[in-house]
């Protein structure tokens, strides 16, 4: 018996297509649908009509000047092009300025965020560091950190009862506590988070990067289409939880419903005090604040 197999004409266009330039594959299917890009890259419509291929970082630049319009239909239709395109927006400072502006302007989002992240985090324990240690490392967010703990009663509570925690407070770091079993190190997870915090920047430095886009319009609908898809907007805060340069840049501005959320959970509460005793300038904050108590 001989079996036969057809094959549509279509997968060899389509295969053919991959090794064509964008501009042939155009003057052969004049469908943007059909058109196909190499692996990083994206497809992106310029404002004369002709397709082409280029960079993620490309593609903002050149959206940005009007030089192409941003397909989002298109870019649904290819899920690894739409999550190099997230990646790259997520990389972008003057986009996440405005995300984040948003963000701050919307409570149910920034609740819906934050509940995400708690979700995130009880999953992968490591990306608690990303949020704890910008307000950990910062003189000044480490004091508005310590007034949301005090404010917190449960976190209070644990902290009264936990006797780690109430040692180190009462105890000099150096001298004879060491010798006695205290051992603190410098904190071997807190990154430096000066050059992405917009709460060390002055107001120079901050303009330097909060630009408004050359062509608005544009880059607020790409934008826009992102924000009313709530799983895209889900990969956008995962994305931003994963990469500490994000936490470092609004934990001044939704420090409270961060702390909050993570001193809700029984578990994470625990977790952070471990992170936090770890953290020798932080504790080193605490002790200043009693530094004639007796243990």
């Amino acid at each position: 018996m001989i079996l036969t197999v057809t094959i549509s004409p279509a997968f060899f266009e389509t295969s053919f297509a991959q090794e064509m330039s964008p501009h042939q594959q155009w003057k052969k299917f004049a469908d943007l649908d059909m058109l196909t890009c190499k692996s990083g890259q994206l497809l992106l419509q310029k404002s004369n009509g002709n397709p082409t291929c280029v960079m993620p970082s490309t593609y903002l630049k050149l959206v940005n000047r009007g030089y192409g319009n941003h397909n989002q239909s298109l870019m649904e239709q290819h899920p690894e092009m739409m999550n190099n395109l997230k990646n790259a927006m997520t990389s972008d400072l003057n986009m996440m300025f405005h995300w984040y502006e948003m963000m701050q302007n919307d409570s149910n989002m920034v609740n819906q965020t934050v509940s995400d992240w708690i979700s995130q985090i009880k999953d992968n324990p490591e990306l608690l560091k990303n949020m704890l240690s910008p307000m950990t490392s910062d003189p000044e967010l480490r004091q508005k950190m310590i007034k949301v703990m005090k404010n917190h009663s449960q976190m209070e509570t644990l902290l009264k009862q936990n006797s780690k925690w109430m040692y180190s407070i009462h105890n000099s770091m150096m001298g004879s506590e060491m010798e006695q079993g205290m051992y603190y190190v410098k904190c071997a997870w807190c990154l430096d988070y000066a050059k992405y915090s917009t709460h060390s920047m002055n107001s120079h430095e901050i303009g330097s990067y909060y630009m408004e886009f050359s062509n608005s319009d544009k880059m607020m609908d790409m934008m826009h289409h992102m924000w009313i898809n709530p799983k895209m907007v889900q990969d956008m805060h995962i994305m931003m939880l994963e990469d500490p340069s994000h936490m470092a840049m609004i934990s001044n501005q939704m420090m409270e419903p961060m702390l909050n959320a993570v001193m809700d959970d029984e578990y994470l509460r625990e977790q952070m005090i471990e992170l936090m005793l770890e953290h020798e300038d932080f504790m080193n904050s605490i002790r200043h604040e009693n530094p004639k108590a007796e243990p």
